[in-house]
């Protein structure tokens, strides 16, 4: 009950706000399979800003780290700055009608981006209506990159935000997942906020890159993915505490085996091709 009053307050102060015109943050909780043949989820919450003509998507664990980077450093204290995880990492620029999303493959620092115009989402909007946490919500469909989704999105709420890259619906969207109970999103709490800048990635280790050439990045790295290991002859330290060369073969059929298991992208279409 606590919960849900804490939520009600949260949302009733954009009752009537019609635009981006102030900073706002909201929270999805997404529960997600990498593995579409496995019953194990993950769970994580997802933080959505929106901002005058841009909103950033990523991981609400990167956003507490930063800001307690920022205050340390504020203080002359001694900071590192948080690598971002970069899964499901959208920033739109709502002015420019461009996403860019960000990927990476730790330990490797090398971010890639990819850009691309914004979707005009096709949405079928239905008559069905169920209530969410005490907003009265309507059932709408849509068909993107390889998944059929089911969203749940109130008119009380007149902003046009959903997670990842959705929107374009006449309300927020509090519920949304595919057919295949692969993705849900949950939103959990929105809020007025001061802007939080983020230096999101050192521009040295980000790479602009064309889906082409990422679908290369990932096979390549699919078909050896233990090549500077390979490369520099390193030594692997066993419970002797003898050192010596590890199996490379043997890991690199492991690593294929994890990698193919775990192809399961939230736009399903854009899945790599692994042999």
């Amino acid at each position: 009950m606590r919960n849900l009053l804490r939520f009600c307050l949260l949302l009733f102060i954009l009752i009537s706000i019609d635009s981006y015109s102030q900073h706002y943050k909201i929270i999805y909780k997404l529960i997600y399979k990498t593995d579409s043949t496995a019953d194990k989820t993950l769970t994580k919450n997802m933080l959505l800003e929106l901002d005058e003509g841009l909103s950033n998507f990523y991981s609400y664990d990167f956003y507490k780290s930063d800001s307690i980077y920022q205050i340390n450093s504020k203080l002359g204290k001694e900071a590192f700055q948080p690598i971002p995880d970069s899964n499901f990492f959208v920033i739109k620029n709502n002015d420019k009608s461009t996403i860019s999303k960000f990927y990476n493959f730790p330990p490797n620092n090398t971010i890639y981006q990819l850009d691309e115009i914004k979707n005009n989402f096709n949405w079928e909007i239905l008559k069905e209506i169920k209530k969410i946490n005490n907003y009265t919500c309507q059932k709408a469909q849509l068909k993107y990159k390889g998944r059929n989704w089911i969203a749940w999105f109130t008119k009380e709420i007149p902003l046009n935000f959903g997670p990842y890259v959705f929107e374009g619906l006449p309300g927020a969207i509090l519920y949304m997942e595919d057919s295949k109970k692969n993705y849900l999103f949950e939103l959990i709490s929105l809020h007025n906020s001061s802007s939080h800048k983020i230096n999101f990635f050192d521009d040295s280790n980000v790479i602009n890159v064309s889906k082409k050439e990422f679908d290369k990045i990932c096979l390549d790295r699919y078909n050896d993915p233990y090549k500077e290991m390979r490369n520099d002859g390193v030594l692997i330290e066993n419970s002797s505490g003898e050192l010596n060369k590890p199996n490379i073969n043997q890991m690199t059929k492991e690593k294929q085996k994890f990698i193919k298991n775990h192809n399961n992208p939230i736009e399903l279409s854009e899945a790599i091709k692994y042999p």
